[in-house]
């Protein structure tokens, strides 16, 4: 017992609890369960805004891998049908890329409200499904970086491809090499087509790559 026949746990001798004006003996002092409560309130709306932001639709463009011809376009619109809750909002053909409606708690069903996923994740998952969709014939990544007036054009004549997969192989020879920012295979005339990164490849990177993929180049004039 202390002065005042107060015992140290906060009550008086008889066992009647003593009011502490400053708050000291109080398990929630003035003005604490007040900030308490606001804490809470703001954990609850932050759970909310995620949880919405999971909900809703969002759309996103990405590079589109894959678009070695414009036969291909149809091809993609196709896949795009088959992939579910992922739906095709716009296609740039000229840029080679995709503009992708979707709602993340649809693609993340078992992601945590505190944690959405972050947007290299939504990029993975995406690819994943267009490319179990597509036997892997397209998928998709981030957008370039390099600005289109940055990028370097280079047409490599090739002898005459007269099949979807043939172009396609001459495609990827040179659409998976570091710096081809996109490429595509034309048949009048017959050539590659690429914009590149002139400081990650050059010309004779592509002409190596598509001679291993045993593309025939055509003979220089």
């Amino acid at each position: 017992m202390v002065g005042g026949g107060v015992t140290r746990n906060g009550h008086s001798a008889d066992g009647a609890p003593v009011s502490d004006p400053a708050g000291r003996g109080s398990r929630f002092a003035p003005g604490r369960r007040p900030a308490l409560q606001g804490l809470g309130a703001w954990l609850v709306a932050m759970l909310l805004s995620v949880a919405a932001a999971l909900a809703e639709e969002q759309t996103g463009t990405y590079r589109l891998i894959g678009l070695s011809a414009p036969e291909r376009e149809t091809d993609l619109r196709e896949v795009l049908k088959t992939v579910p809750d992922v739906a095709l909002v716009s296609l740039d053909a000229a840029q080679a890329e995709v503009t992708l409606r979707f709602q993340l708690e649809k693609l993340f069903p078992t992601a945590k409200p505190k944690q959405p996923p972050a947007p290299e994740k939504i990029i993975e998952r995406l690819s994943a499904l267009i490319g179990q969709a597509s036997k892997n014939t397209f998928t998709v990544t981030a957008r370039s970086t390099v600005p289109t007036d940055k990028l370097a054009k280079v047409e490599i004549p090739i002898g005459v491809l007269d099949c979807k997969g043939c172009r396609y192989a001459a495609y990827q020879a040179v659409a998976k090499l570091d710096g081809v920012e996109r490429a595509t295979v034309s048949t009048m005339p017959s050539a590659v087509i690429a914009w590149i990164d002139a400081a990650k490849t050059k010309r004779e990177a592509l002409e190596e790559a598509l001679k291993k993929a045993r593309v025939d180049l055509a003979p220089k004039l």
